[in-house]
């Protein structure tokens, strides 16, 4: 009972710790937002709606009111960024009505007044281009495929249409929205597939579709090959460890094989070493044999044969497992 009173009176020292330094954050965000705000506001009203709009939009971030996220919709507006000025107005009257407040008529008012003046982009993406992982983006931004072939609000001005995909070259292009209530239709093209790459929308193509037999053969000779020399390197430590122990335990044994308590570890140890020794040696000289058995009957052409008939009736095949009845491993195949 003791230990949990001392954990809440730490949770409520850490947490009266911690409380001025948030509120402290919070005032100095508030604060730069009040700056922000002025700033915006003598920009707004000197004429210079790009330079204000900025401005009131890192004031909303830091401190969102909604008084701030009317006068930025309002600096959209005077910009002539319709469709950020309607979809700020659409924010502000959401916020508004789950707040009970009176401006949400004005921001419903003017999204209204907006919406007919508005422009789209419409992407369409055919059947045949959607490969597997498409991307779609617009300046940057990922588009979602639920937007895809579907009219979407957008600023006027120059806007660009990216398309990627792995295993393709990407695709972009420039799309110009020049005048208000106008639709500007884009249709993304199949990508073309990169050169050593895989495309993800045909089945069965890979990487390893075009290495051949003989070369993925000799490449799994090479690696068996490999374990085996570090089996039989292993085996052969073990075997001198095991023979320095032994050696060592002649010094704690009589000639009739009775060892006092150090020459009987020594000998267990020996003996210990010895069964690894014996066991690593053996693995490692059956995956020897193994990698050469397949490095030498792996094909020597790189050429399929024409008839797929033939090609099954001659194809080689290797399983390489432990064996069921001692140390190492066995090949068998079918030729």
């Amino acid at each position: 009972m003791k230990r949990a009173w001392l954990g809440v009176l730490s949770c409520l020292a850490v947490s009266g710790l911690s409380a001025p330094a948030l509120a402290q954050s919070d005032a100095n965000s508030r604060a730069l937002a009040v700056q922000l705000f002025d700033e915006a506001e003598a920009l707004f009203a000197s004429g210079q709606p790009a330079l204000a709009c900025p401005k009131y939009a890192e004031s909303y971030r830091l401190d969102p009111q909604l008084g701030v996220l009317i006068y930025l919709a309002e600096c959209y507006e005077k910009e002539g960024r319709l469709a950020s000025a309607w979809g700020s107005f659409r924010e502000a009257a959401e916020v508004a009505q789950k707040r009970g407040d009176q401006r949400g008529a004005h921001a419903t008012a003017r999204a209204r007044a907006i919406e007919p003046r508005l422009s789209y982009v419409l992407i369409e993406v055919p059947a045949e281009v959607r490969v597997s992982g498409l991307e779609l983006l617009r300046d940057g931004a990922v588009i979602a495929p639920v937007m895809w072939g579907a009219r979407a609000a957008i600023d006027t001005g120059t806007h660009r249409i990216e398309a990627r995909a792995p295993g393709h070259a990407a695709w972009q292009v420039e799309v110009v929205i020049s005048k208000e209530g106008s639709t500007e239709t884009v249709k993304v093209p199949k990508l073309v597939a990169e050169a050593g790459k895989a495309d993800a929308s045909q089945p069965g193509v890979g990487p390893a579709s075009g290495a051949s037999p003989g070369t993925s053969q000799r490449i799994a000779a090479l690696g068996v090959g490999g374990l085996g020399l570090v089996a039989v390197g292993v085996g052969g430590f073990f075997g001198l460890s095991a023979q320095s122990a032994f050696s060592d335990s002649n010094d704690f044994c009589g000639e009739d094989d009775y060892c006092t308590g150090p020459g009987v570890e020594l000998r267990s140890s020996a003996k210990s070493k010895a069964v690894v020794a014996t066991v690593a040696t053996g693995v490692g000289v059956a995956a020897l044999a193994t990698a050469g058995v397949l490095w030498f009957t792996a094909p020597k052409g790189d050429k399929a044969p024409a008839d797929k008939a033939s090609a099954a009736g001659r194809r080689r095949t290797f399983n390489i497992a432990p064996t069921s009845t001692s140390w190492g491993l066995e090949v068998s195949g079918a030729f």
